[in-house]
């Protein structure tokens, strides 16, 4: 139980609220079939597979210079939730994966592990080797709050490994998105996390993780009830 409250106080702490920032016009349909919110530099792009259930909210990215054409590389790329609807921009992500119907960024990934009720949904943004970030968002109205979950659920793995301090920065930290993530409609978010060392023979740690959506002081926290070792592949 005392493992257990630290960890809550740990991701606690990390707990902030954001409110919609931008507004970007109806999402339509482009010429490759996704949605598009908005146009010219405030274009926003829908990721088609981060839908919620209800179909309201999704995952989307946008770039300073507004969405490329042809070829084109998207640079200063922002991931960010949207509101279907309207295209209102509700909350920053903390990825910086892209998508044009074409083209997508090379060796990232992103993952949207929504509620049953579409009012919460978990973010995971890897790239090659790591996961950048591992956040949970809970929507209300136009107030988003977010739960940083990276990093206790990183020192939490370290941890049941064994892994001694001074070898710790050696280690990949990863949320194996080839794996199923869900969040069911108790707040328990059930997955694979992985840590392996790059370029190195050392054999991957697998883990699977229940971590809890809790109330704390009527603040969102996270609670890590379960981390056990697994064989993912």
């Amino acid at each position: 139980m005392r493992r257990a409250l630290t960890f809550a106080v740990l991701v606690a702490a990390c707990f902030v609220w954001q409110t919609a920032v931008a507004r970007a016009d109806a999402c339509i349909a482009d010429k490759a079939g996704g949605l598009v919110c908005g146009s010219g530099k405030e274009a926003i792009r829908v990721f088609d597979d981060t839908v919620s259930p209800s179909k309201e909210f999704a995952f989307a990215w946008r770039s300073g210079n507004g969405l490329p054409e042809g070829d084109d590389i998207p640079e200063g790329v922002e991931n960010v939730l949207i509101r279907i609807i309207d295209g209102t921009v509700l909350a920053k992500l903390g990825g910086v994966y892209w998508a044009t119907g074409e083209m997508r960024a090379n060796r990232y990934d992103l993952v949207a592990a929504w509620s049953p009720d579409s009012r919460a949904v978990v973010e995971v943004a890897n790239s090659r080797w790591d996961t950048d970030s591992f956040a949970w968002y809970r929507i209300d109205g136009a107030t988003v709050a977010k739960l940083d979950l990276r990093e206790p659920v990183k020192s939490a793995v370290l941890a049941k490994a064994r892994v001694r301090a001074q070898k710790r920065s050696n280690y990949a930290f990863r949320i194996r998105d080839e794996y199923p993530v869900t969040l069911d409609a108790q707040g328990r978010l059930r997955f694979i996390a992985g840590l392996f060392v790059p370029k190195s023979d050392e054999g991957d740690l697998d883990y699977k993780v229940q971590v809890d959506i809790v109330s704390k002081a009527g603040k969102p926290a996270a609670r890590i009830v379960s981390v056990q070792r697994t064989k993912a592949d």
